[in-house]
């Protein structure tokens, strides 16, 4: 009996340590692991009523949603809980989970730091906590997980430098390092250079300076390096182009500079994303890049990239992004467009934009020739003539299509109503005539029309009351003119912005005006409008700018202005408005602009809100 006794109970100390057959051992660590969830789901529901329902004794804890258990000896191996609201926290209680080797807690919302306790899940594998709102500095105790492979703190707010710890000492089976998009400080350490198995680093959207560590270059299992949207300098170290394997390089949006090499193939055979848009560098286009077949997607804009662009590019038959733009590419001149019959052969080819060079030249018929994949065609801000090509229609896929900025003459071609997918089409600031055409009506999902700055006659096409998704339509400074339809507008209610300025168009603003619920820029000055203000505009309370000037309005200003909360500038100068001034206005407390010069107003000033302010009036 006493040797029995002595295997149940051995004093240690002056503490009492239970030796149980393994059977009660089990369940006794199945019980502490089962306390253990119980405490976390209090802390990561924040105390939240019905979350986690599973999660009572109905049902072993092993059931319980997000959890997995080991069969040997029935222990929490995964937790795996996302795409919650809790806004809860890290409990202390996690590092009793001993077992776990999956934790994964992703975008529930949690705060707060870190529990240090993390450090005694020394099997654990798999560390995702991504997108939630911690905050603290990454804690130092995690290399006591020594088995760690994944560790993925993305889209938080956590603070302090990168560890230089990452690379020192037990971290040797590391293959993912996600760190973007948090507020972290310092230099990127050069100790992550020892971490040999890495295939994956992200330290993009953060806030580190200087450069980029030569000894990254020892990593040769790296497959995809994001360092962007930082304030990273110099050149970038030639070893980088020692990492053979690499698929996503992305340096977007540093202070980099320098050039790239002449045969960027042989340093990135495999390499299918490329993103260094944003930065100093500068050369000729890398045309080296015509051998890399399994190239997906390509940028370099805003960089000081200049010449021509090769005419190679078709061999890329993956390419699905290829973004030049900003860069000073083309001569002014009628070849520079050459390269786009290249890209007819790349039909995977969905974004395509050329946008602040100086391409000159008219743009191809050849381009209707384009995989019906694409969905951006961005051409602006270059020094492109001609007219836009009847062969547009032929790109079914497009989403959003921009020449603006550029010397663009006669029509726009009625085949445009063939693009149903157009969601944005900006055609501004050309030498464009003739009619809007009647065509635009058959697009009716159309959300962004920039027609301003052309040369535009005749009147608004009372098929665009088809374009019911319309949110900003801009047509200002042409040669329009008329009265607005009747019920061209009245079915807009996601309207938001609309711009009719500097025409010549007639008559009264149509009452319809007051069924766009979600108005906030209203620009009609410098037309011909009369009549008075429609009551029915009162309805639109999101008003945040109206601009009436130089019309033809006259009446009283009428005081249901005042009732318009949100207006922050009001200009009816220029007109013949013969009233008092609607002592309502004293209500606009967010109104800082008010111009009412140059009417035939009379009687006292109020002296009340805008009023007060000088310099606002």
């Amino acid at each position: 009996m006493a040797v029995s006794l002595f295997m149940f109970f051995l004093i240690v100390s002056h503490n009492l340590v239970h030796i149980m057959p393994p059977t009660l051992a089990l369940a006794f660590n199945s019980e502490g692991d089962k306390l253990a969830l119980l405490a976390l789901k209090h802390k990561l529901t924040n105390g939240v009523p019905n979350a986690l329902p599973s999660w009572n004794n109905s049902l072993h804890f092993c059931e319980w949603q997000g959890v997995t258990c080991e069969h040997r000896h029935m222990r929490v191996s995964v937790l795996h809980l996302e795409n919650k609201i809790w806004g809860g926290t890290l409990g202390p209680s996690l590092g009793n989970l001993t077992f776990l080797t999956t934790l994964i807690l992703s975008n529930i919302n949690l705060y707060g730091e870190i529990p240090t306790q993390i450090g005694r899940l020394k099997r654990l594998q798999v560390l995702d906590l991504s997108h939630n709102n911690l905050n603290g500095q990454i804690p130092l105790y995690l290399t006591n997980c020594s088995k760690l492979e994944v560790i993925n703190l993305m889209e938080n707010k956590l603070t302090g430098e990168v560890p230089s710890w990452f690379g020192i000492g037990s971290m040797t089976r590391l293959n993912k390092l996600l760190l973007a998009a948090n507020d972290l400080v310092g230099t990127i350490p050069p100790s992550l250079g020892n971490l040999s198995s890495l295939q994956n680093i992200s330290l993009a959207e953060n806030h580190l300076v200087g450069s980029i560590p030569h000894v990254l270059g020892r990593l040769s299992n790296l497959k995809r390096l994001s360092l962007g949207l930082n304030s990273l300098s110099e050149v970038v170290p030639d070893s980088l182009y020692n990492l053979s394997n690499i698929q996503l390089l992305s340096l977007v949006a540093n202070k980099l500079s320098g050039t790239f090499p002449s045969k960027l193939q042989l340093a990135f055979p495999h390499l299918r994303e490329f993103f260094v848009g944003g930065n100093q560098f500068d050369g000729t286009f890398p045309s080296s890049i015509s051998n890399i077949t399994g190239l997906e997607s390509f940028d370099i804009s805003s960089n000081g990239f200049s010449g021509p662009i090769p005419l190679t590019l078709g061999s890329l038959n993956k390419l699905q992004l290829l973004h030049i733009g900003y860069n000073s590419f083309g001569s002014g001149r009628a070849r520079d467009l050459d390269f786009l019959s290249s890209l007819t052969n790349c039909t995977q080819l969905r974004i395509l934009i050329l946008d602040g060079n100086g391409f000159g030249g008219e743009v191809p018929g050849l381009i209707g020739n384009f995989s019906t994949y694409l969905r951006i065609l961005s051409i602006g801000l270059n020094q492109i003539s001609g007219m836009i090509p009847e062969e547009i229609g032929q790109l079914i896929g497009l989403m959003d299509f921009t020449m603006q900025d550029n010397y663009l003459e006669g029509t726009i071609p009625d085949s445009i109503g063939r693009l149903k997918n157009l969601v944005r089409l900006a055609l501004y600031d050309n030498k464009l005539s003739g009619n809007i055409p009647s065509a635009i009506g058959n697009l009716t999902i159309l959300s962004e029309l920039y027609l301003h700055l052309n040369s535009f006659v005749g009147g608004i096409p009372l098929s665009l009351k088809y374009c019911t998704k319309m949110q900003t339509l801009g047509v200002s400074t042409n040669n329009l003119n008329g009265d607005i339809p009747n019920q061209t507008f009245g079915n807009f209610e996601g309207l938001v912005n609309l711009d009719l300025s500097y025409n010549s168009f007639t008559g009264s603003i149509p009452s319809e005006f007051g069924n766009l619920k979600h108005l906030s820029g209203l620009y009609l000055h410098g037309n011909k409008f009369s009549g008075e203000i429609p009551e029915q505009l009162g309805a639109c309370s999101g008003l945040t700018k109206l601009v009436l000037q130089s019309n033809f309005f006259r009446g009283s200003i009428p005081s249901f202005l005042g009732s318009l909360g949100s207006l922050e500038f009001l200009d009816l100068s220029n007109n013949s408005f013969s009233s008092t001034i609607p002592v309502e206005l004293q209500k606009l407390r967010f109104l800082n602009t008010l111009n009412f010069s140059f009417n035939h107003l009379y009687g006292e000033v109020p002296t009340g809100g805008v009023f007060n302010n000088v310099t606002a009036i």
